[in-house]
């Protein structure tokens, strides 16, 4: 499967921001935060290690310019702009009343797992990775590290029941390299806060479900990235809320 999807996203997300600003936004150590005027905040996962040699990002400020123009830079190689323009995107698809009205419950109580089921965890998620544990016959974690050699081991894994890819190879765009290689497994869920709640754009890719987040405190969260704070802050807070949505039925 090509790159196109990141092209989705972008084409979608300009269709949401006519005629509205970005509000304030930062970088923090592991996320970028971006608060959309008349919209609502979205969060995108930040690679820190792509950021070691790269430059500061561009020299205007962002705050108060017209959204659709921070959008276009997800399509960049810059890592910092890319993020900050997908937390952009998150905070416009993640507050579509029409979408949210479809949550669901947890996947995971949804999803049939048994002792003789495979799971493939793509980043290591430690809250469901305990909550497998011992229900399941193996859990294959493949770390962003892992990269190549994770692609290859993807070869060679079969009968997954359940796959569960990271959000943050949205941000990483390294998302439609382990498309192609999620196309048999019955469930796939994509997770975590960066995930962008837009059903519509992944009918055409293994992905099932999508586990993400949307803002609840906006003040709180904003205050948290400033600090450096990772996930487990952000829902220990309050300031996100857990979202569920069913993509399609394999």
């Amino acid at each position: 499967m090509d790159n196109r999807i990141y092209q989705d996203f972008v084409e979608l997300a300009l269709s949401l921001a006519r005629a509205k600003r970005v509000k304030r936004m930062v970088a923090g150590l592991f996320y970028t935060y971006a608060e959309v005027e008349r919209t609502g905040a979205g969060l995108a996962y930040l690679e820190r290690e792509a950021i070691e040699s790269c430059c500061e990002a561009g020299g205007t400020s962002y705050w108060k310019q017209p959204a659709d123009l921070i959008i276009k830079n997800y399509l960049t190689s810059h890592p910092v702009e890319s993020s900050l323009a997908l937390a952009v995107m998150n905070a416009l698809f993640n507050h579509r009343k029409e979408v949210l009205k479809d949550t669901s419950t947890d996947p995971l109580l949804e999803i049939p797992l048994n002792l003789e089921d495979e799971v493939l965890m793509i980043g290591y998620f430690e809250p469901i990775f305990k909550r497998l544990l011992g229900k399941v016959k193996r859990i294959r974690v493949i770390e962003k590290n892992e990269f190549h050699g994770g692609l290859k081991g993807l070869r060679d894994l079969k009968n997954l029941s359940l796959a569960i890819i990271t959000s943050a190879t949205l941000s990483n765009k390294t998302f439609h390299l382990y498309l192609p290689y999620l196309k048999e497994v019955p469930e796939v869920i994509l997770m975590g806060p960066s995930t962008p709640l837009a059903p519509e754009i992944f009918q055409a890719t293994p992905i099932t479900w999508l586990s993400g987040a949307i803002v609840k405190d906006s003040e709180m969260l904003f205050r948290l990235v400033c600090e450096g704070k990772g996930t487990h802050a952000f829902f220990k807070s309050g300031a996100l809320e857990k979202i569920n949505l069913r993509v399609k039925q394999r």
